[in-house]
């Protein structure tokens, strides 16, 4: 690893712990929370690291939970801003020393999917232009999801949970079966095909606790819960077999799903970006997915240099 690599790192780190601590001590103003918005925008990396911390915070507030809950509190809160003191990444760090070296990277191209048996039995499938970590420990069982999207199959071990961080939020579970899909820096998909979970936002809110047929719609503050059915989440995890399947989806959503399976630029026009689009699409065939658009919306599609796509609408000039 190169020094600048380390040290870009090492900056993550310590930004993360200090934001991790001003959430803790719950003195966040709305500037500040612009502040981290934008900080949680610039990299998804910087959310995954700040999910790792404030889970390091909920396992350290059991610790330290004596029963004396205002005191505790008080002391909890000192503890996290002693800790910044001292410098945040080096104190709060400690209890993660080790992640690098433990971790196995797993990692799929463009067009490609993978999958995965990790040591304790759990099965990972991997989407394309994914990028997954894994951590285990005796007393926890750890992934960091940085982007794309993985279906996981979680062995159960009541002892030992099994928790999926992503930029957005991170997911908790001691064994079922469930769908995550990294969107964006400040979106994260989990959809629940078996058994239940819990989701938490990377940076404030509440916990949800989902079922089989839910997903929750995580951003860096908030949870969105939506019933799907049984059905409907299985067509979530469709990607699998190669399938996107769309029900009334914005086109500009639908087509975004295709971009982990070709290289080429896709523009949607503003007027049609919002055209609802339905059915089942081969994730590997972008050209018979917009032919079948062509027929099917008020849509025109424009090729241009390099394999280049815009859709607008059909009576665009």
């Amino acid at each position: 690893m190169s020094t600048e690599v380390t040290h870009e790192a090492e900056r993550i780190e310590e930004e993360a712990s200090l934001w991790a601590a001003r959430l803790r001590g719950g003195a966040m103003t709305d500037a500040d929370r612009s502040r981290l918005a934008d900080w949680l925008a610039r990299d998804p990396e910087h959310g995954a690291v700040l999910a790792r911390y404030r889970e390091l915070a909920a396992q350290l507030d059991e610790h330290l939970d004596s029963g004396a809950t205002e005191r505790a509190g008080g002391a909890r809160r000192r503890w996290w801003f002693a800790a910044v003191g001292l410098g945040a990444a080096a104190a709060i760090t400690l209890a993660w020393i080790g992640w690098a070296a433990r971790a196995r990277e797993f990692s799929t191209a463009t067009a490609e999917r993978h999958v995965a048996s990790l040591r304790d039995g759990t099965r990972v499938e991997l989407n394309a232009q994914t990028k997954l970590a894994v951590d285990f420990t005796r007393g926890e069982r750890r992934v960091r999801l940085a982007r794309g999207e993985a279906f996981f199959v979680v062995a159960k071990e009541a002892a030992r949970p099994f928790v999926v961080e992503t930029p957005a939020g991170s997911v908790r579970v001691t064994g079922t079966a469930f769908n995550v899909r990294a969107a964006t820096a400040t979106r994260t998909e989990v959809t629940v095909l078996e058994g239940h979970v819990r989701v938490r936002p990377a940076v404030a809110g509440d916990d949800a606790a989902l079922t089989s047929g839910r997903q929750a719609i995580l951003s860096a503050e908030r949870i969105e819960v939506r019933t799907l059915g049984d059905a409907a989440a299985q067509d979530a995890a469709a990607w699998r077999t190669g399938l996107g399947v769309f029900e009334d989806t914005p086109l500009r959503d639908a087509l975004e799903r295709f971009a982990a399976y070709h290289t080429r630029t896709v523009t949607v026009a503003p007027e049609v970006a919002d055209l609802r689009l339905g059915g089942r699409y081969a994730l590997d065939d972008l050209d018979g997915a917009l032919e079948a658009i062509e027929r099917t919306l008020a849509v025109r599609v424009e090729r241009g240099a390099a394999g280049a796509v815009r859709i607008v609408a059909a009576g665009a000039r």
